[in-house]
Parts: C-alpha cells; sequence; structure tokens
C-alpha cells in the first residue's frame, strides 16, 4: 500500500488485516461446537471489524456493496447464541431464578458460515486498486467515520433521547474505536483510542439495560427493578460527560492526530 513518506503507515496493510481477520472468524467457526457463547462473541467481534476497517477502502463504494452483506449476513447467524448469552447474564443480575423463563438458542448454520466467509474473501480480492491506497485516502476516510461519531453524540446529548440514540452512538463510536486501533501508532492517537475504547464500554452497558428492560417487559410476571432505570440514567450521564471531551474538537482536529 502506498503511502506518503511525510507521514506514519499503519501497521499490517488493509488488505492484510482484512485477511486476517477472515482468517480468525474461519477458526471461530471451526471452534463453535466446543465454547458456543464465546465463539460466537469472537466471530461477531470479528466481523464487526471486517465492517469497520472496509468503510477505511477509498472509492470502494461499489466494491463494498458487495463486500458487506456475506459479512453482515455471516454476523447475524450467530447473533441468537450472542444474544441468549448476554440474556443469560441479565436475568441472573436483574432476575435471580427466572432464567428458567429464556429460550434456547437454536444452533447456527455452520456450513452456511463458512461459505459466508468463502464468499467474502473472494469478494476482499475483486477490489483492483489495493496497490495503489495512500495513507491520505485512509485517514480521509477515517475523519468522515469521527464525524459520524460526533453527530450521533449530538443526537443522543437531546433532553430526553430515545434509546435507539444511544444505540446508534454507540455502533457509531465501535466502528471509530475498531478504525483508530488499526491506524494507532502515534502517542496522541493511542492515548485518543483508549478513551474511545471506555466510551464504547458504557455505551455497550446501556444497551445491555435496555435488553435487560425489554426482556423484562415481555415476562409480565416480572417487575422492573427500580435501581435499572437508574442505572441506566447513570450510565448515560457518564457517557454525555465523556462526549464531548472525545467529540467537541472539529474533525479537522481528529484529522491532525492521523499525521
Amino acid at each position: 500500500m502506498a503511502r506518503s513518506s511525510r507521514t506514519p503507515a499503519p501497521g499490517p496493510s488493509l488488505l492484510g488485516s482484512l485477511y486476517q481477520l477472515l482468517r480468525e472468524a474461519s477458526r471461530a467457526v471451526e471452534k463453535f461446537p466446543g465454547d458456543p457463547a464465546g465463539m460466537a462473541h469472537l466471530l461477531r467481534t470479528r466481523v464487526k471489524r471486517l465492517q469497520s476497517l472496509c468503510r477505511l477502502v477509498p472509492r470502494g463504494e461499489k466494491w463494498r456493496d458487495a463486500f458487506l452483506p456475506p459479512c453482515r449476513d455471516l454476523k447475524d447467524l450467530f447473533a441468537e447464541t450472542r444474544d441468549a448469552t448476554i440474556v443469560q447474564g441479565l436475568a441472573e443480575r436483574y432476575a435471580p431464578g427466572e432464567a428458567r423463563h429464556l429460550r434456547v438458542a437454536a444452533p447456527p448454520d455452520l456450513a452456511r458460515a463458512e461459505k459466508l466467509i468463502a464468499s467474502a474473501t473472494k469478494v476482499l480480492g475483486d477490489y483492483v486498486r489495493w496497490d495503489s491506497i495512500e495513507w491520505k485516502d485512509i485517514a480521509d476516510r477515517a475523519v468522515g467515520t469521527y464525524r459520524a461519531a460526533r453527530g450521533a453524540w449530538r443526537a443522543a446529548e437531546h433532553k430526553n433521547a430515545p434509546d435507539a440514540e444511544f444505540h446508534d452512538w454507540r455502533r457509531r463510536v465501535k466502528r471509530l474505536l475498531y478504525q483508530c486501533e488499526y491506524l494507532g501508532g502515534r502517542a496522541r492517537l493511542v492515548r485518543f483510542t483508549r478513551r474511545v475504547d471506555r466510551l464504547g464500554e458504557i455505551l455497550g452497558e446501556i444497551q445491555d439495560v435496555c435488553m435487560a428492560e425489554d426482556w423484562l417487559k415481555k415476562h409480565r410476571t416480572l417487575s422492573v427493578p427500580p435501581d435499572l432505570a437508574r442505572t441506566k440514567q447513570t450510565l448515560r450521564r457518564e457517557a454525555l460527560r465523556r462526549g464531548p471531551v472525545l467529540l467537541s474538537p472539529r474533525p479537522r482536529e481528529f484529522r491532525d492526530l492521523l499525521g
């Protein structure tokens, strides 16, 4: 991958990183029968990284239109297993002794999962400009991700913002995190990435509480613990406290972090 001599290169090449993530996803499928919960989480995380990093590819709109669908379908195959694991933990925390109401997740189609990985791997090689990608191209795409995360924060900070706004903020913050981890190297960017990671964790905790609320409401014999709403409000305040520190700088200031 070509780059200007005046700017630092990311660690592994973008193409190499995407191939590596697909290989790790394939290994997770192979190991799934021995550790369904762990491998479902691992595979979905790898696919989310694939989805995030492929958005750094410049002039790749048509290519992404072919690459992203098998990635999405692969992640969705393991969603039920992952959600069941999360809800199990939430039930034990917020409704002790009520886990008997939980439905066992249906096993994913592992043969289809391998076909989807093979399809994504083939499409990965269809992009013809890998050798001409420059650092500036990648950095400019990352600035667009930062801008989107910034916009999602602005939407979430509105008074009484719905849960969906925080969910969208989390999704965009995680995308920014994965891209920053790939681009990292400069000390200031590494520090920024650590703070983004913590914000993502808090937004993830908010999402967990929302899932717990939804599960409890579906089972009308169960009452929603009073501290659940308080917990969500506390987490929201903490996320909104951290948001300006990370995302109030203008996109061009974030661009300066990248070199």
